[in-house]
């Protein structure tokens, strides 16, 4: 897990924020400012982190989000910001690979990357001494096992019992549940971890000790990231390294998945584990005794009988047992898992080879295909780069939400796009589960098709549509009913019927209360939700159906009501008010929008449209091209292409002044005549067909034409600060619109793109892409917060 090490960074940099003045200043101004960014999982949108260049950012995350992003694929990420991840990820950055041993094809991977113009550095942190290749490893010298409390943890021992029990999960349950029955009889052992290989065994184990009334937790890697959190905090506290054991300290048991064997400075007085490679065993032992306090330890193997391969750890499980055992004999029937004793052993029996995957070729071609994003980018499976040949694929994200159970599935895009996916609120989950997940569904709840229940696959406000399980592709956001089941605060339950907790409230006060004011908050008051707003929620659902009836009598009758909806929406606002968890506080300025179900109030702040970053206040073009210049100048101050970025930040905008756009963002045909051009709109009142923008019109490209660029860095940027024209843009139904011909195969702009590739290279491309893309947020950002009155 991450989590543990995302807190100890969140730490660090509140410690040096605390202490600028102090003797860190010198280092504190060196460093400037710091971010710290948790991405275990990715979903479109949730990324406001990229948006500064101008920050040390510190990402905790994994290999299938980091490699992702890299090779301009991010999962999670909308196709239209592919690129802006490949140029944050790419930029003067440091990676630190933890249990290298275990990520041998992405090491090879980034090698190929440093040679072709990725500006990374990468240092493989190991305790396996036996990692190969060109790599330099950071690992312990001689200098630290002479440390006093080196030799502490070294010199401890961990005395563990080897079992062979059946191969079924009730069998292994049994074993493991006897075990603890005769640990928990010690008295200074009050701390018990469980591991095993399956998070269904896990789960299987964890309602077994849970219906003996012993205090438990169960931690796999298929949880929520905000309710992953709550719980870590919670079990951290009970088992964290360093604590003082007291021996009327209560027993509490962790059931865990091999989530359990990084990250996490967990401190256990027993563990028993499932057989596993002795690479893994090592890890989780290490989480016995983890500090060399209690000097002497217990804990139990338990080994399959006549388990030839595993879903997980493959054919390394028998030998791994046949060394263990050998070990065993020789030591009067246990193993010492002490790092010393261990050490020991192996030099005199060395472990039985554990094979490793190795990553496919990553060809000049390979990087050419995967540099071009966009829409009719080619789909590329990335597993084989990532995890090396035969590894499985990557997983997707589920989100629960519950006011989609009362909608027909034609009225969830509507409903998701009013609150787009977070990723607390997501969990992770390989593909194929996900499929038997929903095409298990009873036959009431199935779709019309027959294959499986319906979900809303979600890669951006561009690109959302309805799908069945067979459409599910690697990396892709799910957003599913709530009363589909499948979860509960545990994680990954997919026995579970229950209705899942919608977690998109939470959520979004947390990145509120993180991240600022400039956020948009979306107070949902529909069918499904009503459980949310809590006691009142009968009265809030009353009033708001006097309002939505009112809405709908002055539609259908075309009377005038204005002043009883306006008492109506007050009314509503005051009994919203009185609601605690500070959902209302969150609301500035709010305003009321139409829900699939009922209806959403929704605040003033950033709302990115895909095409468009609105702020909700119009601004001015010639404002906006002078904002996002400064802010491209401040982003950049001592970078090479620094002109060619404050040029086009400049004029990226300039379509905009098409007379159609115009129309489009004063919300009539009168003001876009009468006022000046805006780059912003304070709200869309009219569609883009009543604008009369033809579809498929980019105003990027118009830009082209409408301001004259010669340099050829800056047309691209300019063109391509929406992640289009990299180099495919859809076709403009108009062909006489402005910036209708980049569009064109025949035309030049695919020359344009190759010829910019092989000077730059396609990272430097998207780092410069990246710092104009950012400037401009920023100065969006900014906008959003400034009064009317500044306003044009």
């Amino acid at each position: 897990m991450v989590d543990a090490v995302h807190k100890h960074a969140q730490r660090l940099v509140q410690y040096l924020q605390e202490n600028r003045d102090g003797p860190l200043a010198a280092m504190c101004e060196r460093l400037g400012e710091l971010q710290v960014v948790h991405l275990p999982g990715g979903v479109f949108g949730d990324d406001d982190w990229v948006l500064y260049p101008e920050r040390l950012s510190i990402v905790l995350t994994t290999v299938d989000q980091l490699g992702s992003r890299l090779l301009f694929r991010g999962y999670g990420v909308s196709p239209q910001r592919w690129s802006l991840h490949a140029g944050f990820f790419s930029d003067d950055t440091l990676i630190v690979v933890d249990e290298a041993h275990l990520n041998r094809p992405f090491l090879q991977t980034l090698a190929v990357l440093q040679g072709t113009g990725a500006d990374l550095s990468v240092i493989p942190v190991t305790a396996t001494s036996n990692l190969d290749g060109p790599e330099k490893c950071l690992s312990l010298d001689e200098r630290d096992f002479a440390h006093d409390i080196v030799q502490l943890r070294r010199n401890a021992s961990k005395r563990v019992r080897l079992q062979e029990v059946g191969a079924s999960d009730q069998e292994l349950s049994r074993a493991a549940l006897l075990a603890l029955a005769n640990l928990r009889n010690h008295p200074e052992v009050r701390k018990i971890a469980l591991v095993v290989n399956r998070a269904s065994t896990a789960r299987t184990l964890f309602e077994q000790i849970r219906a003996r009334k012993v205090d438990c937790a169960l931690l796999t890697e298929r949880m929520r990231p905000f309710e992953a959190d709550r719980l870590a905090n919670g079990v951290f506290h009970e088992v964290r390294a360093g604590r003082h054991r007291y021996a009327s300290d209560r027993l509490f048991v962790v059931i865990a998945t091999h989530t359990i064997e990084t990250g996490s400075d967990f401190d256990f007085d027993a563990l028993i584990s499932e057989c596993a490679p002795l690479s893994a065993l090592r890890q989780r032992f290490g989480r016995l005794d983890r500090l060399g306090q209690l000097g002497q330890s217990q804990g139990w193997v338990l080994h399959r009988s006549g388990q030839k391969a595993d879903l997980v750890y493959g054919d390394a499980l028998p030998s791994a047992w046949a060394w263990l055992m050998a070990r065993a004999a020789e030591a009067g029937g246990y193993v010492d898992f002490g790092l010393n004793a261990f050490d020991q052993s192996l030099a005199t029996a060395p472990a039985p080879a554990e094979g490793y995957l190795h990553a496919a070729t990553l060809l000049p071609r390979h990087i050419q295909i995967l540099s071009q994003t966009g829409p009719y980018a080619p789909e590329v499976d990335l597993t084989a780069w990532l995890h090396g040949h035969g590894h499985q694929v990557a997983d997707v994200i589920l989100i629960w939400r519950d006011d989609l159970s009362p909608l027909p599935a034609e009225d969830w895009i509507t409903a998701v796009a009013l609150l787009p996916p977070m990723l607390r609120e997501g969990l992770p989950l390989p593909a194929p589960a996900a499929r038997r997940f929903l095409n298990s569904a009873d036959s009431e709840d199935r779709n019309g098709t027959g294959h499986g229940r319906t979900v809303l696959c979600w890669r951006g406000p561009d690109d959302v549509c309805l799908i069945t399980p067979e459409d599910i592709r690697p990396g892709d956001t799910l957003v599913l009913p709530a009363h589909y089941g499948g979860c509960d605060r545990w994680g990954w339950a997919p026995e579970s019927a229950q209705p899942v907790q919608d977690l998109a409230d939470a959520c979004q006060l947390e990145r509120l209360q993180a991240a600022g004011a400039a956020h948009r908050f979306t107070l949902r008051l529909a069918d499904g939700h009503w459980p949310m707003v809590g006691q009142a929620a009968r009265t809030i659902e009353t009033q708001t159906r006097i309002l939505l009836q009112l809405q709908q009598q002055r539609e259908e009758e075309e009377v005038e009501l204005d002043a009883a909806l306006k008492e109506a929406y007050l009314d509503l606002l005051a009994l919203l008010a009185q609601l605690p968890g500070g959902l209302v506080s969150a609301l500035r300025d709010p305003r009321i929008e139409p829900h699939p179900g009922g209806l959403v109030i929704r605040g003033q702040g950033i709302e990115d449209l895909g095409d468009l970053i609105e702020t909700g206040r119009p601004v001015s073009l010639e404002r906006h091209h002078r904002n996002v210049a400064r802010w491209a100048e401040t982003l950049s101050p001592h970078h090479p292409q620094r002109w060619e970025l404050v040029q086009a930040a400049g004029a990226h905008d300039a379509g905009k002044a098409e007379v159609h756009m115009q129309v489009l963002l004063h919300g009539h045909p009168l003001p876009a005549a009468c006022g000046p051009a805006l780059a912003k709109s304070a709200r869309h009142s009219l569609a883009l067909h009543q604008a009369g923008l033809p579809r498929g019109f980019r105003h990027e490209f118009a830009s082209l034409v409408f301001e004259p660029m010669e340099n050829p860095l800056v047309r691209h940027l300019v063109a391509t600060h929406h992640g289009q024209g990299r180099p495919w843009s859809k076709s403009c139904s108009d062909s006489s619109a402005p910036g209708a011909g980049f569009a064109a195969l025949q035309g030049h702009w695919l020359q344009h793109w190759n010829d910019l590739c092989q000077q730059y290279g396609p990272w430097r491309l998207a780092q410069l892409e990246w710092r104009l893309r950012a400037a401009d947020a920023r100065a969006t950002m900014e906008e959003a917060l400034q009064t009317e009155e500044a306003a044009p």
